[in-house]
C-alpha cells in the first residue's frame, strides 16, 4: 500500500481557483483517515485555507496532511495548529536580479519578435 499521495490542486482537487467540492472534500477526508496526502500548488497560503482547509474536517486527520503553497517552496503541517516547517523566499537583491533579467529578456524578445514580423523599429 502507498504511505503517502500527493496531487496538486488546481485542475486536479479543484477547478483553477475554486474551492473543493463536497464529493472531492469528502474522499480527501476519508483518504486522510488512512494514508499521509501531499497537496501542492502554485497559490499562496490562502489559497489553501479558503480552497481546501475550510472544507477538511478539523480533527487528527489533518495531522495526515502536508501543504506545500507556491510550488512546495513552502511546507506546512498540522499539529494543533498550522505550522510552517520551512519557507524558501527569495531576498530582496535576489528578486531586483531576476526582475532585472527578466526585463532585459522580454526587450529583447520582443525587439526580435518586431524583427521577425519585418519591422525594423
Amino acid at each position: 500500500m502507498k504511505s503517502l499521495i500527493i496531487f496538486d490542486l488546481d485542475g486536479t482537487l479543484a477547478e483553477s481557483k475554486s474551492d473543493l467540492d463536497g464529493e472531492m472534500a469528502a474522499l480527501l477526508a476519508r483518504l486522510l483517515g488512512i494514508v499521509e496526502v501531499a497537496i501542492i500548488s502554485g497559490g499562496a497560503w490562502g489559497q489553501f485555507e479558503r480552497q481546501v482547509l475550510t472544507f477538511m474536517p478539523n480533527d487528527e486527520r489533518l495531522k495526515r496532511l502536508s501543504l506545500l503553497p507556491t510550488c512546495g517552496t513552502k511546507f506546512y503541517r498540522f499539529d494543533g495548529a498550522w505550522k510552517k516547517l520551512y519557507s524558501e523566499d527569495f531576498t530582496d537583491d535576489e528578486k531586483k536580479t531576476i526582475v532585472a533579467a527578466l526585463e532585459v529578456a522580454v526587450r529583447q524578445s520582443l525587439l526580435h519578435h518586431r524583427k521577425s514580423l519585418g519591422r525594423t523599429d
